[in-house]
């Protein structure tokens, strides 16, 4: 099986802030925990595709290939092929030049996810993986997934259109006609990290990698995470509400096995696959009655029903049409007030903070797959 970690370097610079160098750091040892847990199988190959400088080195000590996606004047170190430099990254190509170079047998198997695409992936996950037969493609869930395996490896090449790891499973049953299948839960692939919160949940799993439970101290943070603990471990049905793009399925088992009363307003799951981000076509009731409120009055009034919250902001930004740094998004997820420059954000994120109940934002993980870690790292007897 080839293995192709897409981990790019995310135009970080040195100058960048303390809330970006943290990610940097722990995205690279991220990718360094999947490539060793994937290295544990003489079966599987594995390839990094990056353009960050520093994950080159780590990459190459640990005996994978790489395919560098940085610019002519600087120099990945890497000894392998360098391409499209200068033409800015696109996705497809760089899985394509990947699985070009370093592919073997077309009919075997190809593993595609992001360097922090599968952060519990265990050496008997592996195996696994690499003794998945049959025909089609293997995803960890349907509207916008982290890994994606496909068989045979040459179908990646009858994908002509896909801009990133969320379209590629909708890419590859519609342009290469592969049957869709759904890895099993026992692998543990339920948890992407795309935010600071999602790797301080990550780094309280017992499977998460060494580098990522080192790294995730670097962050600073004001998040209540103890005080939703608190509330998650309490044993009078708590309600708890969730919002933005909220998985079905893992919501009703997080209440069952909690004993939560669950509030759920779900909006915009597949928001990103099926482009209605990129189209201004997202639309948010919950947004609608924030502006309505105001900040102060929506939380007073989620306050009257509900202990705590998980919330999905990302719907809550497409329906704005807000064009938010990284750096902001991260610092408002991590409750740094001082540190946000948007002026909305900054209140929203005040108002959260100052709202007398745990209210943790987020990305889409917050409300799916943190929904199972925490369900199964949260002792209740009921």
């Amino acid at each position: 099986m080839l293995a192709v970690v897409m981990s790019g370097g995310y135009g970080y610079t040195d100058s960048a802030g303390e809330i970006l160098q943290a990610m940097s750091a722990l995205r690279r040892g991220m990718a360094l925990d999947l490539v060793e847990r994937l290295a544990t199988d003489a079966r599987v190959r594995c390839v990094v595709v990056t353009d960050d400088q520093e994950l080159v080195h780590g990459v190459q000590a640990l005996g994978a290939g790489v395919v560098w996606t940085g610019w002519a004047s600087e120099s990945s170190g890497s000894g392998d092929f360098e391409f499209g430099v200068g033409l800015g990254f696109d996705w497809l190509r760089a899985l394509h030049e990947a699985v070009r170079r370093f592919g073997g047998d077309s009919e075997e198997a190809v593993l595609v996810v992001g360097g922090c695409g599968a952060p519990f992936l265990t050496e008997q996950g592996v195996r696994a993986l690499v003794e998945i037969d049959g025909r089609g493609v293997w995803q960890n869930n349907r509207m916008s997934p982290d890994i994606v395996l496909v068989r045979p490896g040459a179908a990646v090449f009858a994908v002509q259109v896909c801009r990133n790891d969320n379209e590629f499973g909708f890419a590859l049953e519609s342009q290469a006609g592969l049957p869709v299948h759904y890895f099993p839960p026992e692998l543990g692939l339920f948890f992407d990290v795309d935010t600071p919160l999602d790797a301080l949940l990550a780094a309280t799993h017992p499977a998460a990698g060494e580098r990522l439970r080192v790294t995730s101290t670097f962050l600073p943070q004001r998040v209540g995470l103890e005080q939703l603990l608190a509330v998650l471990r309490r044993t009078d049905y708590p309600d708890i509400a969730l919002l933005g793009r909220v998985h079905p399925v893992e919501a009703e088992k997080f209440g069952q096995a909690l004993g939560l009363r669950i509030r759920v307003f779900s909006e915009e799951r597949g928001m990103k696959a099926l482009g209605r981000v990129e189209k201004g076509l997202v639309r948010s009731l919950i947004a609608t009655l924030l502006d309505a409120r105001g900040e102060e009055a929506f939380f007073a009034e989620l306050g009257g029903m509900a202990s705590a919250v998980l919330w999905d902001t990302r719907v809550l930004f497409a329906h704005k049409g807000l064009e938010l740094s990284d750096h902001d998004r991260f610092a408002a997820d991590l409750g740094l007030v001082e540190q946000i420059r948007d002026p909305f954000l900054r209140r929203f994120t005040q108002a959260a903070q100052t709202a007398g109940f745990p209210v943790l934002t987020g990305g889409q993980a917050l409300v799916s797959g943190a929904l199972r870690l925490l369900r199964e790292s949260t002792k209740v007897e009921i």
